[in-house]
């Protein structure tokens, strides 16, 4: 395809990552309201993607469409637990999860960055969502 990631193909990056699709978000600094660039990482990493990887980055992001497209289109199945004599698995929603983690992980992995630690999407199933860890001095 393209010598780069077109503008739509960074946009699904930053959202299967878990990063925004803006410029700067504010944030307070001292106490102060300041503007920060929170995703200069995601920016930096997909601007030096080799093109050789642009292929590999194009297939991650069509698997992750396609994991997040069958979790909207399987919603009506939450509501019901057998359909005649097809059993629907119950946890299917949670594995369907997994699979896109283990996805967005591959995405991560070819970007050399992590999902964004604050998106609140997975919190409930291992992803996302935590924070991050800081050690306190006393």
């Amino acid at each position: 395809m393209g010598l780069s990631l077109t503008d739509e193909e960074k946009i699904r990056v930053r959202r299967h990552l878990g990063y925004l699709n803006v410029t700067a978000v504010s944030t307070f600094s001292l106490g102060v309201p300041a503007a920060m660039q929170t995703q200069f990482i995601i920016e930096g990493a997909m601007n030096r993607l080799l093109p050789e990887a642009y292929d590999e980055a194009r297939r991650l992001l069509t698997i992750l469409d396609g994991v997040e497209q069958q979790i909207v289109e399987d919603q009506e199945l939450l509501a019901v637990s057998k359909v005649d004599e097809i059993d629907i698995r119950p946890d299917e929603f949670k594995q369907l999860v997994k699979q896109y983690l283990w996805w967005q992980a591959s995405l991560a992995n070819m970007f050399g960055v992590p999902p964004n630690p604050f998106d609140q999407r997975f919190s409930p199933y291992g992803g996302g969502g935590m924070g991050i860890n800081v050690n306190v001095q006393h």
